[in-house]
């Protein structure tokens, strides 16, 4: 019997997509093309779980029966089949997805994971008793004893969806991620992380720059010295050079001691340069002398010092730009970036959302089995740009659970400011004389006369209406049918 908490964690798992998906897992008895194939589990997204596939929604039969046959995973248009091949058994694992769903890849790579899980266990799925090519399962034991769709299917027609269960990357710990991009930039960082050559990261503020170089120290075999980082943008020049490299007492003014320098206290192990684009560039010489001689000399002393650490760098700055323009050295830019790591910003990745705002939910102590989010507010979430990326995902779920500490379900009225107008920017006046469809174009006009009349009236919604020559009824009307609920709130 297939353990119900395997299709517990993947169906939670299953990449939040804003279109339509549908998963199927199939199989038959032996490699006779006569043998009936027998549907065991059907997921749609959205809609949830059920164990009793209906005869008129069945998988594409002819994706089913070639791969079945050719033991081949296909990828064709909007449908993705990976083969289940135990002893005794066949079987296939179906996903139907929009041809152009820019989540694809993301999907493929959920159902790549869940194919190698489910194929050490075809011989054991239980079959129903068929006498077509596709039974019925009005017989066969269910595959959810411990997991009853009732509520997932109560959740949706209450408006609402089940947030997915959150799952770090392996050999990443404290990063949850499922998009391809994400997954590729990691296990690049894996890699690398054995080889022990210097890495530069990089990626906009707030992506988990610092993370990514825990991990590449984990993975090395300096993983039992000391890791040690220091942020470049956060010290004073004035200081920069004392923090790093040391000071003999009495090299200058208030050196009233001897001092151990951060380099030479990560001495075998990693040492991080977070913002490296922000070092002085008189410092970046002597750093380069580090990098070149494994050797280092203290403020005020006379001899060298013999220094083994491992650079990792990591910056939000484009380098190449910065070199180009005389600010970074350039012998520096080449010995730090033998190997470069580009973690993609937020914005790029919205499958990473919703496993992120249930991570971040959990590590603030909420139960995300009792939770949901409605549509609304998961569109919201996936569309806002996220400027200050996971960092400022993780403060919008503090401030949710500040304001809403008691709800369990997070409705799109219940974000910040910006997060709701991510689904209904504001109307720039230069767009209205651009040319565009005609319905476009008056919903386009009607949502910047809203939001000047309301804006000129101070948000008196009486008054608004009036101006534009419609009832206070008619322009709440308005309001809601082009989701423009910022201006619901009562005025200030």
């Amino acid at each position: 019997m297939v353990s119900a908490s395997i299709w517990k964690e993947e169906w939670r798992s299953f990449p939040h997509g804003p279109d339509p998906a549908s998963v199927w897992v199939i199989v038959r008895r032996g490699e006779s093309p006569e043998a009936p194939i027998s549907v065991l589990a059907r997921y749609e997204w959205p809609g949830g779980v059920t164990s009793m596939p209906e005869s008129a929604d069945m998988p594409p039969l002819n994706a089913a029966i070639q791969v079945l046959e050719s033991g081949l995973t296909l990828r064709s248009g909007g449908m993705s089949a990976w083969p289940l091949c135990g002893q005794d058994s066949q079987g296939a694992l179906l996903i139907r997805h929009p041809e152009r769903d820019p989540w694809r890849a993301t999907i493929r790579s959920w159902g790549k994971g869940l194919a190698a899980r489910l194929t050490a266990l075809v011989d054991s799925l239980p079959l129903a008793p068929a006498d077509s090519r596709f039974a019925p399962m009005t017989q066969q034991p269910s595959l959810f004893p411990a997991l009853d769709p009732k509520p997932v299917i109560t959740q949706l027609s209450r408006g609402f969806l089940p947030l997915p269960r959150p799952r770090t990357v392996p050999g990443v710990p404290g990063l949850v991620a499922s998009s391809r991009e994400m997954l590729a930039c990691c296990e690049a960082a894996l890699s690398v992380a054995a080889t022990g050559v210097n890495v530069l990261i990089h990626g906009e503020s707030g992506t988990g720059k610092e993370v990514l170089a825990h991990t590449i120290h984990a993975g090395s075999h300096r993983r039992d010295a000391p890791f040690i980082g220091v942020n470049c943008a956060a010290l004073p020049e004035s200081l920069f050079e004392s923090e790093l490299f040391g000071h003999k007492a009495g090299a200058f003014t208030g050196a009233g001691r001897e001092k151990t320098g951060l380099l030479e206290a990560a001495n075998g192990g990693t040492f991080f340069l977070d913002e490296i684009g922000d070092m002085p560039i008189a410092l970046q010489i002597k750093l380069l002398r580090v990098l070149q001689e494994r050797r280092l000399r203290r403020i005020g002393d006379v001899r060298d010092r013999p220094v083994d650490v491992r650079f990792v760098s990591a910056s939000h700055r484009d380098l190449d730009s910065e070199v180009a323009a005389g600010r970074f050295r350039l012998d520096l830019f080449y010995r730090l970036k033998v190997v470069r790591l580009v973690i993609p910003a937020l914005r790029h990745r919205p499958e990473d959302v919703a496993p992120l705002l249930s991570w971040f939910l959990e590590r603030q102590g909420r139960d995300i089995a009792s939770m949901g989010v409605t549509p609304g507010a998961l569109k919201a979430l996936q569309s806002y740009r996220w400027p200050g990326n996971v960092r400022e995902l993780e403060n919008e779920v503090s401030r949710w659970l500040a304001l809403n500490g008691s709800e369990s379900v997070i409705r799109v009225e219940q974000l910040s400011i910006e997060v709701r107008k991510s689904v209904d920017p504001s109307t720039d006046p230069a767009d209205l004389g651009t040319l565009r469809p005609m319905g476009e174009a008056t919903q386009l006009l009607e949502r910047y006369l809203i939001r000047k009349a309301i804006d000129t009236c101070r948000g008196r919604k009486s008054d608004a209406a009036r101006r534009l020559g419609l009832s206070r009824q008619g322009l709440y009307k308005k309001i809601r049918r082009y989701g423009m609920l910022d201006l619901l709130q009562p005025a200030s």
